[in-house]
């Protein structure tokens, strides 16, 4: 899925009128969908080369709903990408590319004095990372993720800036490898209702 169809539908999220998202499950706490864009930067262990700083777009999506004021749960999609240049990428230009479905919960506190709130995000990835391995498929596997960030509110729209590290297998039938990005972003979010 494109990040422009993933903003469109966060547009028509937009436009669902209060009615609407009153008909959100009553056990349901506040619930919203966050759409992040960005760019991530990272390290692949086969290419043997260190941290590479060649960014590439990455983008989240998220739904999000409260199990009590500052804990929710969220799941989702993450499409993590960086470039290699170093070590075994060496006039390869390689991109590291994730696409994982995540699951993992969000403390967020909410300080009285603040206009915005902190977030911790931590969570579960599950999916693959292409290398560039020649055509052989790359096996799914299992991840992690841990972010921080904060979250001001304007009205029902969210904005929210932050950054995220994320631990990637990256497996193919023929060898093991992981990797690991450092992924910058922004993104929207929509509180639908609940609570």
């Amino acid at each position: 899925m494109s990040p422009r169809t993933l903003f469109a539908i966060l547009a028509l999220a937009a436009l669902v009128n209060e009615p609407a998202a009153g008909q959100l499950p009553s056990w349901l706490g506040q619930t919203g969908v966050e759409i992040r864009a960005g760019a991530s930067i990272g390290s692949h262990s086969a290419s043997a080369a260190a941290l590479d700083i060649v960014p590439k777009p990455s983008f989240d999506f998220v739904v999000k709903t409260e199990l009590i004021p500052t804990l929710s749960v969220f799941g989702g999609y993450y499409m993590t990408a960086f470039g290699c240049e170093e070590g075994f990428c060496t006039k390869r230009d390689l991109s590291i590319v994730g696409n994982h479905a995540a699951l993992g919960a969000e403390w967020m506190p909410r300080p009285s004095r603040l206009l915005f709130r902190p977030w911790v995000r931590g969570g579960l990835l599950f999916g693959t990372t292409e290398a560039g391995t020649d055509g052989e498929p790359p096996s799914a596997g299992i991840g992690a993720d841990a972010g921080v960030g904060v979250e001001v509110a304007l009205g029902r729209v969210l904005v929210l800036p932050g950054v995220s590290y994320r631990y990637l297998t990256a497996n193919t039938e023929s060898s093991t490898a992981e990797a690991v990005a450092l992924s910058f972003h922004v993104g929207l979010g929509i509180r639908l209702g609940g609570g």
